[in-house]
């Protein structure tokens, strides 16, 4: 009995966290916002507010593991770096954030 409860609760565990795997638009509106909340640079917003979301996603993958997915996005090429996040329970956890390769 104690071995089925434990299979019941691994299943309902899983679930959720699968049911809570944020997708790939979540983590582009979220990369977008986090972005234009650091500039200072009032050129910078404007462009990001226009354009940032196709920008996000152009230069972004993910790997989805079901219950969790990993982010990566890279600027290397525009001098930004690159930017590598865990998305679970529909947050979005910044493993390591922009770092400029030197």
């Amino acid at each position: 009995m104690r071995r089925f409860i434990s299979l019941i609760l691994l299943v309902a565990i899983i679930y959720v966290l699968s049911a809570t795997n944020p997708g790939r638009s979540e983590y582009i509106d979220w990369v977008n916002h986090k972005t234009m909340d650091q500039s200072s640079n009032l050129l910078k917003r404007g462009i990001l507010s226009i354009a940032g979301k196709s920008i996000f996603d152009a230069g972004t993958t993910k790997s989805d593991y079901v219950v969790f997915s990993i982010y990566k996005t890279d600027f290397s090429d525009v001098g930004m770096g690159k930017m590598t996040t865990l998305g679970i329970f529909n947050e979005f956890i910044p493993l390591s954030s922009l770092e400029k390769e030197q």
